[in-house]
């Protein structure tokens, strides 16, 4: 059944306090029988109970047990071996104080994969009753005695039925009169199992014993088969033998018969008062210094008519036990005995059951969590910036920069293939709108600022209030180019009736010299853009573009060259003729008496120099916000190009097919950026050492809360390190140890930490509400789920950390509590 072979093992291998606990020892056990291990203390018998039985390892050597060897076997495997074959009784009970007796039995046939809830009451009830622990099934284990809990644990190693029962001191802590019942019960079960037994008392080895192995510093010095054949002279202290009482007086009469005993040494008078009333007998002791003690049933004196005798190998054989009621009824396989609803309950179960002490560590995990919640928060809003911080132009939009672009290059760019339009410059423009809705504030006005893009680009469902235009003449705009005017400190579009941002639906906007557009609808694309007709681009961005403001004419005014075609009902010719020709141009009638028809302005677009043909009249100066110049489609873009060039150092490109286009781009030299990439970049940059030092205290708040949960668990869990043991020594798997602490934290976090996220949460709502926190911290769904994930997994990894460091450990090592 079990062979050692040259095993050897070492505490403090290779230091000066070097000890040799078992040395090159060979030993071989059969199936059945009671091997008694004597020795004084410190000798190693417990310890080579411990490798015998994998709760500890070995330095060299060979141990197998029924034909599979544990010596280099991994945790995992002893742990299943040990399950299935061992039993093991501890000389310190080792139970669980917080479960049942019935729970602490039960377990050990749950890891052996007993599913079958009747087989395994059946079990646990006939093992409690032949231990005498069958009434106490419901009572928790912490709740018994000394010699209650040793039969427990018996009841736990032999429930499973295992070949092998190792019992280490069994006795060590028990009276006499459980000693004598703990070891018939040892015995018996040896008749057709393995026993190990370590003990100390030499007399109780020599009469139970079959074989009795003497170790003496590590080494087995004799091992030999018991033949010892005399009674056991063992007088039990709660056993009083009348017998022996050296004095004995007899008092009879008509309402008593009272029989006195005592010994030489005892006084010679009792002085007591006998009541019978109602058939209940009541004593009392007229001696202040005596105690009355009744024995009964439920005593645990018992006197015993006659004289004290050894007890004889025959009374011994007398305890029966029934093997056949343990075996099992199918297949037993190695499982785990904690599942996911149990592991969730367990823990609620734990936390609900922690003492107040314990209870008030939960606040650390609430200020844990609030903190955590504010870091992620804040590392968020600086790691991942809100697009308004940043985002000027169409996400869509590549740019291609390049100062030095000719207006011959900027057409061919226009017309590579996968490019579905281009605007010169960087896409802005300025629309106005006058609020007019009230009398207070018919004089004001709002610019609606944006980037011009597309309507065709916009898909049906982006359109979050009103209508997709109809007409050239309707506009459609994002909600992000509304931002700035609805989240004004001013409050001017509210204080004209706009409260929200679909109000403007139907609304009118002026768009320089072009006159009013009405705005169709609202769209949500993310981009602040201003969406309108593309054959209109170029009169918008000659009318409203951003890049025109600072192109100034000979005089110093500012100028905007706009085509006759968009202004043919807004202006009346004074003179002259239109300007059909390419670099042909009208100017107000006012510079009539200044310059002449024909005259060449010093003005140049794409290098050539503009010719007068005519006057105009009707547009003042008001409206347009600069001084205008009519001329022809062509002429209108190359200007607007020129402007773009100049000012804004080149174009944007939208592309249907942006691979294609990058492709295309790229064989003329040219690599279009990724605008919305660009204008992060420079954002993180402008920020960069705001956002150093606020991420080093979101860090340090960070790491803050994670010593203080890791502190807190290593803490509690410092308290359960027996436990754990206990748990391991039993053949528990490590899977179910984290199972077991898994819910326990998780039950821990939902109860303490979500409403720590909860609170911070509230207060990230309101101060995210101020434009002077809103670029600093991030509140929404993803936040919220981010915060959720990293509290229940920073507290899991920390928590479980102190299990992790324990648990790989022996289960001898963490029963002696090596780690703290």
């Amino acid at each position: 059944m079990i062979r050692l072979e040259k095993v050897n093992k070492y505490f403090f291998k290779g230091k000066k306090n070097q000890i040799h606990v078992i040395d090159n020892t060979d030993l071989t056990f059969d199936a059945s029988g009671l091997v008694a291990l004597l020795g004084p203390s410190g000798c190693g018998k417990t310890t080579l109970l411990n490798v015998i039985g994998g709760l500890d390892g070995i330095n060299s050597g060979d141990i197998v047990i029924n034909g599979v060897s544990i010596a280099k076997a991994r945790t995992g495997k002893k742990d299943a071996i040990r399950n299935e074959y061992i039993g093991y009784i501890f000389q310190n009970y080792n139970l669980v104080d917080d479960m049942t007796v019935f729970d602490n039995v039960a377990v050990v046939l749950k890891m052996l994969g007993i599913k079958d809830k009747a087989e395994i009451e059946e079990k646990v009830n006939y093992v409690l009753e032949k231990v005498g622990m069958y009434r106490y099934r419901k009572r928790y284990a912490g709740m018994l005695s000394g010699g209650e809990r040793q039969r427990v644990g018996i009841a736990r190693a032999i429930v499973k039925n295992p070949p092998i029962i190792i019992a280490d001191e069994p006795t060590g802590n028990l009276d006499s009169r459980n000693t004598l019942e703990v070891m018939n019960i040892i015995k018996a079960i040896s008749r057709d199992k393995l026993v190990i037994l370590v003990t100390h008392e030499e007399n109780l080895a020599n009469f139970y014993a079959d074989r009795i192995i003497k170790i003496k510093d590590g080494s087995v010095i004799s091992d030999e088969p018991n033949n010892h054949e005399k009674g056991l002279d063992y007088v039990m202290d709660n056993r009083i033998y009348l017998g022996d009482m050296k004095r004995e007086e007899q008092y009879s009469g008509d309402v008593a018969d009272v029989r006195f005993y005592g010994g030489e040494n005892e006084r010679a008078k009792a002085d007591i008062d006998i009541v019978v009333r109602n058939g209940n007998i009541y004593i009392r002791s007229k001696d202040p210094n005596s105690r009355v003690e009744i024995v009964d049933e439920n005593s645990s004196m018992e006197i015993v008519e006659g004289h004290y005798r050894e007890m004889t190998k025959e009374e011994q054989e007398a305890y029966q036990f029934d093997r056949t009621v343990l075996e099992h009824k199918a297949p037993v396989k190695y499982s785990t005995t904690i599942s996911f609803g149990e592991m969730i309950r367990g823990g609620f179960k734990k936390v609900k059951n922690y003492s107040r002490t314990k209870k008030l560590l939960l606040v650390g995990f609430l200020v844990a969590a609030m903190f955590m919640t504010y870091a992620i928060s804040n590392l968020m809003g600086l790691m991942t910036p809100d697009d308004k911080q940043f985002v000027t132009v169409n996400k869509d939009y590549m740019n291609i920069s390049d100062s030095e672009m000719s207006i011959a290059d900027y057409e061919k760019y226009q017309a590579a293939e996968g490019v579905k339009y281009a605007i010169p410059g960087d896409s802005r423009i300025d629309t106005k709108l006058v609020m007019d809705r009230y009398l207070q504030t018919a004089s004001g006005y709002e610019l609606i600022s944006g980037s011009l893009g597309d309507i065709d680009t916009v898909a049906d469902d982006e359109i979050i209030a009103g209508k997709r235009p109809s007409s050239d003449r309707e506009i459609l705009v994002d909600t992000m180019a509304l931002e700035s005017n609805f989240n004004s400190m001013e409050g001017t579009v509210r204080e004209a009736g706009y409260l929200k941002k679909s109000d403007l639906v139907g609304e009118k906007v002026t768009i320089g010299a072009l006159g009013e557009f009405t705005i169709a609808g609202i769209v949500d694309r993310q981009s602040p853009g201003i969406y309108a007709d593309s054959s209109l681009f170029q009169d918008i961005l000659a009318s409203a573009g951003t890049f025109g403001s600072d192109n100034e004419d000979s005089q110093g005014a500012q100028t905007k060259y706009i085509s006759a075609d968009a202004l043919s009902d807004r202006f009346k010719l004074e003179g002259g003729s239109l300007p059909d020709e390419d670099y042909e141009v009208l100017i107000n009638a006012d510079y009539k008496n200044e310059i002449a028809i024909g005259s060449v302005l010093e003005d140049e677009i794409n290098g050539k120099k503009l010719k007068v043909t005519g006057y105009y009249s009707g547009l003042s100066d008001d409206i347009a916000g600069a001084e205008i110049r009519i001329v022809n489609k062509k002429t209108q873009e190359y200007g607007n190009i020129q402007k773009g060039i100049k000012n804004c150092g080149g174009m944007m490109i939208y592309a249907a097919d942006r691979d294609v286009a990058q492709t295309a781009l790229g064989e003329m030299g040219q690599q279009p950026e990724d605008t919305y990439e660009i204008a992060k970049a420079q954002y993180m940059s402008s920020i960069k050492n705001q956002t150093i030092a606020m991420i080093v205290m979101a860090a340090v708040m960070f790491v803050i809360s994670v010593i203080e949960i890791y502190l807190i668990m290593r803490a509690s869990f410092l308290s359960r390190i027996r436990e754990v043991g206990v748990y391991r020594a039993i053949g528990m798997k490590k899977r179910d140890i984290y199972r077991m602490f898994t819910g326990e934290i998780t039950a821990i976090t939902t109860i303490a930490g979500l409403p720590g996220l909860a609170f911070m949460c509230y207060v990230l709502y309101k101060i995210t509400g101020v434009d002077t926190f809103a670029e600093q911290f991030v509140f929404n769904p993803i936040m919220v789920i981010t915060a959720i994930v990293v509290i229940y997994g920073v507290n899991l990894i920390f928590g479980l950390l102190p299990v992790w460091r324990t648990v790989r450990k022996t289960p001898a090592q963490i029963l002696a509590r090596t780690d703290i």
